[in-house]
């Protein structure tokens, strides 16, 4: 089976091409329905991963909806159907009134109009790569503390489901077709994760993997 990927230089699809043998990696312009069409046919199966989450008002509407989209639109033009799975958030029920809860939700609908797909609403997602300030606040509270930053905590008690990147693909890599599936992660209070990067860690072993690999960035 080929597979290919949309979104591979981003922390997910990273994580998702070092798991794969030889995975076809798109390259082109979603936006373009041409390259689009060519990537279709190469490939029997497509993990949508690709998409803005931050950016101007309007810029993740626009850029998510229309590349989604095409990879649609070019399924129909050349009458090639690969299996599609779509990462989808968790912030569709969490925040469904931002731009970007409501974007996904229209993506889901657009690519449910695939003939072989399977939607994932992934939680908040940590582990090593991640960006600092941009993906999770795990990556950013390592970042701060293996740099010797001071770490600001607006809530300490607020509450959120946060899965680790290699779960996160062991789940990827087992879709189950026309359905939604919704990887368990694990619930942590913001303080709890600064504690087990501090005076607790080691107690929370993906956490200290964590702290290694952004300590070892720094050294």
């Amino acid at each position: 089976m080929k597979i290919g990927i949309t979104g591979a230089n981003g922390f997910i699809g990273k994580h998702l091409t070092d798991a794969l043998e030889d995975p076809i990696i798109f390259h082109g312009d979603l936006n373009e329905t041409d390259d689009v069409r060519k990537f279709v046919l190469d490939c029997d199966r497509i993990y949508h991963l690709a998409g803005k989450n931050r950016a101007d008002t309007g810029e993740i509407l626009k850029n998510n909806v229309v590349s989604t989209a095409n990879l649609i639109l070019s399924m129909k033009l050349e009458n090639k159907y690969p299996e599609l799975i779509f990462a989808s958030s968790q912030q569709i029920i969490w925040n469904a009134d931002s731009e970007y809860g409501f974007t996904k939700a229209l993506e889901e609908e657009i690519v449910k109009k695939a003939n072989r797909w399977c939607i994932y609403r992934i939680p908040n997602v940590y582990g090593p790569d991640g960006k600092p300030f941009y993906n999770s606040v795990v990556a950013t509270f390592c970042y701060q503390i293996s740099n010797g930053e001071k770490v600001t905590i607006n809530d300490p008690n607020a509450q959120r489901e946060f899965i680790y990147i290699d779960d996160l693909i062991q789940y990827l890599l087992n879709p189950e077709f026309s359905t939604y599936k919704s990887p368990n992660g694990e619930l942590l209070t913001i303080g709890e994760i600064y504690s087990f990067l501090t005076d607790r860690v080691g107690e929370h072993k993906k956490l200290k993997m964590c702290l290694e690999y952004y300590k070892k960035e720094v050294d």
